[in-house]
């Protein structure tokens, strides 16, 4: 079963307002932009358990033998890329980083490199909307330095994976690609939470 980008913000928009990570609840407002009124750690939070959902996708999508050649090199790249993000919320957040979370996906969805391809559009289109969301929401400048940065870089993977999801042609980005705000974030990683 293929996860385009609608099915997957649909499904997650009945998650609610709360991860669950490491055993704690993250509660986050809700409002636009990630919310001003939410902390600095809650949305590192977040952020942090979007990486190590991105890396387990990355790890999944390479272990299925899927991909070979300029596509297997890319997504090994995008894995040591998101394990980078990982590392530099992780030092922010130090011990209240999430960590040790297990992730569930829809039946099929690394049955063919074109079904990966559609899931990691989709979980690309929400990282790129939640960090924009951050860039805005943050208090810390420093931070949000880094939420653009991330932002960025993942942005790069949307594009490859949207690619990948078209069975290899060429599709252009968004002009204008939506920002998320805390609720729609959180809803977007929680249906990924086993």
């Amino acid at each position: 079963m293929q996860t385009t980008r609608a099915a997957f913000l649909a499904r997650g928009a009945k998650g609610g307002l709360a991860l669950v990570g490491g055993g704690a609840l993250l509660g986050l407002a809700e409002g636009p932009a990630l919310a001003a009124s939410s902390a600095d750690s809650d949305i590192a939070k977040l952020a942090a358990t979007a990486e190590l959902l991105a890396i387990d996708f990355y790890g999944r999508a390479i272990a299925s033998k899927r991909f070979s050649g300029d596509e297997l090199g890319y997504m090994q790249a995008a894995l040591g890329n998101e394990e980078a993000h990982y590392k530099a919320l992780a030092g922010v957040l130090m011990g209240a980083a999430p960590k040790n979370l297990k992730f569930k996906y829809p039946n099929g969805s690394f049955k063919s490199a074109k079904a990966i391809g559609g899931l990691g559009q989709a979980l690309e289109t929400a990282f790129v909307g939640a960090y924009m969301g951050a860039v805005t929401a943050l208090k810390s400048n420093e931070l949000k330095g880094v939420a653009a940065q991330i932002g960025a870089n993942e942005s790069r993977h949307l594009s490859v994976l949207t690619n990948i999801a078209a069975g290899g042609a060429l599709v252009p980005a968004p002009a204008l690609p939506k920002v998320l705000t805390a609720k729609q974030a959180t809803a977007a990683v929680t249906p990924f939470l086993a």
